[in-house]
């Protein structure tokens, strides 16, 4: 669908919240809602947490369910680099989740309504044309705490969680470059100035109301040791992910007036097959859940 206009101006009927796991994608979902831009979904759902996410994740079941199907056809998962091939998009065997797509975003209550999950940074280019106009947040992290978080989370290895950050950090900044964007440091959130971080969405938004920061932001849940530094040489960080990192830190210190060493990171990018001794540990939950899905699928 193509953007609206109004005096020049977009006007945005739906904000995706994306970026990589861990890194603040459901607080800012949650404030967006607060603002008036809400999730779809029962509140009392969408609070729903866990050790890992007191304040709840902010979610809308169904997009997650398609998100996780269009992964699943592509032989990836959230955690499992897919198959993104040239016009991936467009492949025959998602055309029953573009339909099912379509039908989801009907019931898209407008004008204002947010999308959050962190999937929806790899599938994007399959969302885009379905979609009205939209803005979007990139939420960003310290790789270094994002990997401690999924390690103290999942096990996951570090190395693999930092593959993951430049995956999915590359393709939040790929699929939103010249488009409405925000992008907010998850260390900004919770930091002191937390409250003029907060306004910056409130803005970007254009929403009325001031952000309820009192009652959604809690800096004592993060457990990020790094926070907005400089990666040091005895980080075992892989050289593209130091180096994005870095850009990104640069781009905050210019306040995101210039995208162009980011841009030309992220695009240069190449992400690794998966390999057999990192995904042989997500295989079998992986296909357990893909049957179980295609069961309760052909129950409806």
């Amino acid at each position: 669908m193509s953007q609206r206009k109004v005096g020049g101006k977009a006007t945005e009927e739906l904000t995706c919240v994306i970026g990589m796991h861990r890194s603040g994608t459901s607080l800012t979902a949650e404030l967006c809602h607060t603002l008036g831009w809400r999730v779809t979904g029962p509140e009392d759902f969408l609070r729903q947490g866990n050790e890992y996410n007191r304040q709840g994740y902010w979610e809308t079941s169904q997009l997650v369910t398609i998100n996780r199907r269009i992964l699943y056809s592509l032989g990836g998962d959230w955690n499992v680099i897919p198959r993104l091939e040239s016009n991936w998009p467009h492949a025959p065997a998602l055309r029953a989740l573009r339909n099912r797509a379509r039908d989801f975003i009907q019931q898209i209550p407008t004008p204002k309504s947010t999308w959050k999950d962190p999937r929806l940074t790899l599938t994007l280019a399959f969302w885009q044309p379905l979609l009205p106009p939209t803005r979007y947040i990139i939420c960003l992290r310290n790789p270094l705490d994002v990997a401690f978080s999924l390690h103290r989370r999942d096990g996951m290895d570090t190395q693999w969680a930092l593959t993951l950050w430049m995956f999915y950090t590359s393709q939040a900044l790929i699929q939103t470059q010249g488009l409405a964007r925000l992008p907010i440091f998850y260390e900004d959130l919770i930091g002191p100035n937390h409250a003029m971080h907060a306004q910056r969405i409130q803005h970007f938004l254009e929403a009325n109301s001031e952000p309820p920061f009192h009652s959604v932001i809690h800096p004592g849940l993060s457990h990020g040791h790094h926070g907005l530094k400089p990666m040091v040489s005895e980080d075992p960080i892989p050289r593209t992910v130091k180096d994005l990192w870095e850009g990104l830190l640069d781009w905050r210190e210019s306040g995101y007036a210039d995208d162009s060493r980011i841009m030309n990171l992220a695009r240069s990018y190449r992400a690794p097959r998966t390999q057999w001794t990192t995904a042989k540990k997500f295989r079998l939950s992986f296909w357990m859940r893909y049957v179980k899905m295609q069961v309760l699928e052909a129950k409806k």
